[in-house]
């Protein structure tokens, strides 16, 4: 049964809820006039629409879906990280499955729901979004994909079956969307289409002897204007989806659907940077003024586009500055279908708040100041008001939070003012002991009161039937690097078996306390030159060579190193 909203006086609107990927803050034309993209039909939307200029998400594309889907912090609904692991088991990361989506509210209100393009909110049974409220979904399950479709190599489903398109994944995903938007148009049913691109996510190329992820048309429309080569392909595919954006926006006029059509356009995290040794890979986005980018916490890899536009329904041409955040667009949607806003959602409360009251007073309706949370690899974060607290303490608590607590208690955090200092260069700790003393304290009270309970194969056996008789996935073979030299084990047999870089590690661990000191690294170093002469030479703080690495990118942690280090 279809509702009427409250907030609106028509039946319950359609709404299209389009998300760009790896899309940094300062490639919006409309938000930094310092970039060479043009996005004539997203800075149309955003000029007739409302455009938040402070808007904050989550920097990894699968977390800050689960956000947006869940109107809960990634330590409340689930997903951590990117989604993996089996569910009930330790260190599986997904939303939990007493968490309700998105689409599973608006499909219980009566509307017609599909996705199209990336999903990256999991791929295991029961985590696939028709499990998840959805009536049709076509794209791929996993964090990325190839731009350019062939039926030989396709990633892509169709409602969990192969799936045999051909062409390009931005062409593609908007085809798919139009063909559901006419179909439900012409059955008169409110509909939910949620647009997932892929671009501006990786691959992009960025040296010479490569293929290019957008159409060569529009790659040289880019060049021809004067657009370096290293930002060229880049350009091109945040264009080309511009305008594929734009073919939807007139097919809803077309249809004469535009007035009851709320459309919603976000990126999921900040752009990856030429300088950031990020999980996305490196390539140049553009986060505006803002410091980071992708996978990191500050305010460059949280701040990203974010409008809504929903023609004679909503004031034209408001910018708003509130602080606003990833769940308020689940609350958003929820108050514009005229469902009644949750307090909880699963075991913890839903964080988000209704936008519209503040769109419709053109941006005067003063947002409440509240608390934002943020955490990935250890970069943790606390927002309120024009104070952040930020830190990077180490990527070995998600999602033991007890631990993380712990060691926040013990760490030294950086205060900035984000009023006077977007690019988090002023840390005002000791400046501003009370405010410091305060923010901490919310971020160790979130973190100590989070329900972190997981379903589990005893409170949800029909959850975890499919797993019960499954055998162990079998063991990745490492790749062998001919230039490794080989570590002799000199420990008991009983320390052995876990692989040469565990044993090798133990080897550096001289006294068992699970971390190597650079101290203990340099001595390794050290006895491995004299054990061999012949092969290996030794110079003093040669193991700092090894500490210089974005944590990111890390996969064997030698040092406790922060990444900012």
């Amino acid at each position: 049964m279809i509702m009427m909203t409250a907030a609106w006086a028509n039946p319950a609107p359609n709404i299209l809820f389009i998300i760009s990927d790896d899309h940094g803050w300062g490639d919006l034309p409309s938000n930094w006039d310092k970039t060479e993209v043009q996005m004539p039909r997203l800075d149309a939307l955003a000029n007739s629409g409302t455009r938040f200029t402070n808007y904050h998400t989550v920097p990894l594309c699968a977390p800050s879906r689960a956000c947006l889907f869940t109107g809960q912090f990634t330590s409340e609904n689930g997903m951590w990280r990117g989604p993996g692991g089996v569910p009930g088991q330790p260190g599986y990361k997904g939303i939990k499955r007493d968490v309700k989506m998105l689409s599973e509210y608006l499909s219980d209100a009566g509307y017609a729901t599909g996705g199209f393009g990336k999903w990256h909110m999991g791929a295991q049974p029961g985590e696939f979004p028709n499990d998840r409220g959805f009536d049709e979904y076509r794209g791929f399950m996993g964090g990325s994909s190839p731009y350019w479709i062939k039926k030989q190599r396709s990633k892509i489903l169709h409602n969990g079956k192969p799936d045999d398109a051909e062409g390009h994944t931005t062409e593609l995903f908007t085809e798919w969307s139009a063909n559901f938007i006419r179909e439900n148009a012409a059955k008169k049913k409110p509909f939910f289409c949620y647009l997932s691109y892929n671009a501006v996510h990786g691959p992009i190329r960025t040296v010479k002897g490569k293929p290019a992820s957008a159409p060569k048309e529009w790659v040289d429309k880019a060049l021809g204007r004067g657009v370096s080569f290293l930002r060229s392909d880049y350009v091109a595919v945040l264009e080309h989806m511009d305008h594929n954006i734009g073919k939807l926006v007139d097919l809803l006029d077309e249809l004469k659907i535009r007035d009851n059509t709320l459309i919603v356009f976000v990126s999921d995290n900040g752009g990856c940077t030429m300088t950031e040794g990020t999980a996305g890979g490196r390539f140049p986005g553009n986060n505006g003024p803002f410091s980071g980018g992708k996978a990191t916490t500050y305010q460059g890899g949280i701040s990203v586009p974010f409008l809504m536009n929903w023609q004679g329904q909503l004031p034209e041409g408001t910018v708003s500055d509130g602080q606003v955040m990833h769940a308020d667009v689940f609350a958003t949607l929820l108050d514009a279908a005229g469902i009644p806003l949750p307090k909880m959602n699963g075991k913890n409360p839903m964080r988000g708040m209704s936008l519209i009251p503040h769109m419709k007073s053109s941006g005067k309706a003063a947002i409440p100041e509240r608390t934002m949370i943020f955490e990935l690899w250890g970069n943790v974060g606390v927002r309120k008001g024009k104070y952040k607290l930020w830190g990077d303490v180490g990527r070995d608590f998600s999602p033991d939070w007890p631990a993380l607590v712990a060691k926040l208690k013990e760490s030294d955090l950086a205060l900035f003012d984000l009023s006077k200092d977007v690019g988090e260069q002023n840390d005002l700790r000791t400046q501003l002991p009370e405010v410091y003393a305060s923010l901490k304290k919310e971020l160790i009270d979130h973190f100590a009161n989070v329900n972190a309970e997981y379903p589990s194969a005893k409170t949800h056996p029909d959850l975890f039937a499919p797993y019960k008789n499954a055998p162990a996935p079998a063991a990745k073979k490492r790749r062998k690097t001919k230039s490794a030299p080989k570590v002799q084990d000199t420990k008991p047999a009983a320390a052995a078996g876990k692989g040469g870089r565990n044993n090798a590690f133990a080897l550096m661990d001289q006294n068992g306390d699970g971390k190597v000191t650079l101290e203990e690294l340099d001595g390794w170093f050290k006895k491995r030159a004299e054990k061999n002469p012949d092969k290996f030479t030794y110079k003093a703080g040669q193991a700092l060579s090894l500490i210089h690495i974005s944590e990111p990118t890390r996969h064997i942690c030698l040092s406790r190193m922060p990444s900012s280090a």
